[in-house]
């Protein structure tokens, strides 16, 4: 079949100016050709037929992204009835906020071979299988790549590392990837464009409104990912020279970040992510240079002499941890031993849960079954088997027995250190912990050289990341008490956050550089703050440990990832959802943790508690009734986010099958081989 035949079930307008209602549109110009991707578009009101059933996912990120290709999955399988899917999405479909465009030095922090958009045989309940390559099997497929960090003789590592922008680019090709593996009945439209407001009609369907027209569907998915809070787009006040510059967000940071001069005072707030990307931007961005010792492994920073004086702070006083170098393969996971979702579902069937007495003692014991399995490990193996073996199976009088025998107290796990590592010596005054951190710092980088399964420290915190839908089990859909909600999301979930899921290792020790180097400072200790004294003042960044130390800032960025309420979301969509009554919050009791209240097929409920059965929301929309949603699918790990998409796939073409005698399989379908050449015409690197 030649390759223009595929195309057929997408919709490309891009040399037409369509008519909507009056509207002249002309939304799209011809891509150039090396355009990273080809935008497809068209209006419903051109092309829709009363037969097809049409289908509206609002966001196309990876979240969106799972959906259509569960869509295409199924139909591929059985054919539900003539479907039309409309994707809407002001950034490049499937990226997200992975912006294909972004420079090269923002890094992913997983590994390319845990990183996939397709299902695979260890995915249940969530429908048939569709082969697509994973991040890292499409870095070897692909060959011409337009990126300095990876080039057609380098030799692609599943293990390694690479940039957001480039997994951006590989988003775009499996979005198109997926367009060319639909069956000719499925046709798919995507408009550049936002959604600000979903209008539910009396025959209960969707007409959708953006800044250019409205669209009619009969279902509707809202999948936005990551979005801000209304604050962030309230322009700044006027402010004199004299006056610190406050970025709420940092987000595009080539546009946002481009006013701070060089060798001003910068203050950032936070040690998570969005800081080392901040980071990134402030030094290699404007011209520095890491370098590693070949024999130390140690990093050096060259300055360029345009970087800023960068200062660090937040709440703990401590950078995320190094994700340690990745031992267990593309699907290798630790499998609980204490911790086990059966155990907690049954005991929700009885009450709610308290996290800190019926969850946090067997996530502890499972960490302490990683460590001492690595530690023992390193100093005899068969005592390591005989002494897991016993651990597993004892009470925790018993464990604690069992260790005080084989392990000598210095070397003993402790949550409580994980949890505040920071010594009181560490903080007698600045120098002191300004000496204690580097040391941590340079701890950090060594445990982390050892690997997820040699060091027993990693090894402990990735169960963390492993037993995160053991978790789910116990959090999801207000499994804990209201008091035990509060405490996982303000005091667990940062620890957590902090010790699984930090930047790769190479931030670490380009964090030490740039401190050798008197470019970066963090030592501020724990609950530094940033304040003015008055108007036409500049901040002053203050230690809440020493009162005396302070200084002020010429710039204050905020390097924090809001999880604002919708009820405060920058997007008319949502306030709009809950003003006309379409979804409401989510509360457990008196407390609301974020997101819209969903059932457990992801329907919305709305504000009379009824279950809208036309409307799914997956992902950060969720987030609040579902525990940490914002996650990439994983090879070969029955990943989360297949399996939530496969559910409320699964209910919407059950509903568009209900009735119909007998779903007959395409009598066409693309190929692989030919789907893969559709995508890499134009999405290829």
């Amino acid at each position: 079949m030649p390759l223009r035949q595929i195309s057929n079930s997408i919709i490309f307008s891009q040399h037409a100016t369509p008519k909507v209602r009056g509207l002249s549109l002309t939304e799209y110009r011809k891509p150039e050709k090396n355009a990273l991707f080809l935008i497809p578009v068209t209006n419903i009101w051109e092309c829709g037929r009363v037969t097809t059933s049409r289908i509206g996912i609002i966001g196309v990120g990876p979240r969106g992204l799972t959906v259509l290709e569960r869509i295409v999955a199924h139909e591929r399988q059985s054919r539900s009835g003539d479907l039309e899917i409309f994707l809407f999405d002001p950034s490049p479909p499937g990226a997200g906020c992975h912006d294909p465009e972004q420079a090269d030095f923002h890094l992913v922090n997983t590994v390319a071979g845990q990183l996939t958009l397709f299902s695979d045989a260890s995915v249940l309940n969530a429908g048939p299988v569709m082969n697509g390559p994973s991040f890292a099997q499409w870095l070897h497929e692909q060959s011409g790549m337009r990126t300095g960090e990876v080039d057609d003789h380098e030799l692609i590592s599943p293990d390694a590392y690479y940039s957001r922008g480039l997994f951006g680019r590989y988003l775009l090709w499996a979005f198109r990837y997926v367009c060319g593996m639909a069956p000719p009945h499925v046709r798919i439209h995507c408009k550049k464009t936002s959604v600000t407001r979903a209008h539910r009609c009396d025959d209960d369907t969707w007409i959708l409104e953006t800044p250019e027209a409205k669209v009619l569907v009969n279902y509707l998915f809202l999948t936005t990912g990551h979005t801000k809070p209304a604050s962030s787009e309230i322009p700044a006040a006027p402010r004199s020279p004299k006056e610190t510059l406050v970025i709420e967000d940092p987000y595009p940071m080539r546009s946002k970040l481009a006013a701070i001069a060089p060798g001003v005072k910068v203050a950032v707030e936070g040690m998570g992510l969005t800081t080392f990307d901040v980071v990134a931007d402030l030094t290699v961005g404007r011209g520095g240079r890491f370098t590693v010792c070949p024999s130390t492994g140690n990093t050096r920073y060259l300055p360029s002499g345009m970087e800023p004086k960068i200062v660090l702070f937040s709440r703990s006083g401590l950078p995320l941890s190094a994700r340690a170098i990745n031992q267990k393969g593309v699907s290798g996971q630790y499998k609980s031993r204490f911790l086990h979702a059966q155990t907690l579902r049954d005991l929700r069937a009885t009450r709610k849960l308290d996290f800190a007495t019926d969850v946090l003692p067997l996530l502890v014991a499972d960490m302490e079954y990683a460590y001492y399995d690595a530690y023992l490990r390193q100093k005899d193996a068969v005592t390591a088997v005989l002494f897991c073996n016993q651990f597993s199976r004892a009470d925790a009088p018993q464990r604690q027995a069992l260790i005080e025998r084989h392990v000598p107290k210095q070397d003993r796990f402790s949550w409580d250190l994980l949890a505040a590592p920071i010594p009181t010596p560490a903080l007698a005054d600045q120098a002191a912990f300004s000496a204690w951190l580097t040391a941590h710092l340079h701890n950090d980088v060594k445990e982390a050289r050892r690997g997820n399964l040699n060091s027993p420290l990693k090894a402990a915190c990735d169960v963390l990341r492993d037993l995160r839908d053991n978790l789910r089990a116990a959090i999801d859909f207000g499994g804990l008490t209201e008091e035990s909600h509060r405490w996982v999301l303000s005091e667990f979930l940062p620890i957590m956050n902090r010790l699984a899921v930090g930047p790769p290792l190479s931030r670490i020790g380009e964090m030490l550089a740039l401190m050798e180097a008197g470019i970066l400072r963090a030592d501020f200790g724990p609950g530094a703050s940033v304040a003015s004294n008055g108007p036409g003042e500049k901040m002053r960044v203050r230690s809440v440990r020493w009162a005396s130390q302070s200084e002020p800032i010429d710039v204050c960025v905020k390097a924090r990832i809001s999880m604002h309420s919708p009820l405060d979301d920058a997007s008319p969509l949502l306030r709009g959802l809950l003003s006309d009554g379409h979804a409401r919050l989510f509360h457990n009791g008196g407390f609301h943790p974020g997101g819209i209240e969903i059932d457990r097929n992801y329907n919305w409920i709305d504000a009379k508690g009824a279950v809208v059965e036309n409307a799914w929301a997956l992902g950060i929309p969720t987030e609040g009734i579902k525990f940490c949603t914002f996650v990439i699918p994983r090879p070969g790990v029955n990943s989360t986010a297949l399996v939530d998409a496969g559910r409320a796939v699964g209910r919407l073409l059950g509903a568009i099958g209900s009735g119909k005698s007998g779903r007959p399989t395409p009598v066409f379908l693309p190929t692989e081989e030919e789907a893969s050449a559709y995508a890499s015409l134009y999405g290829g690197l």
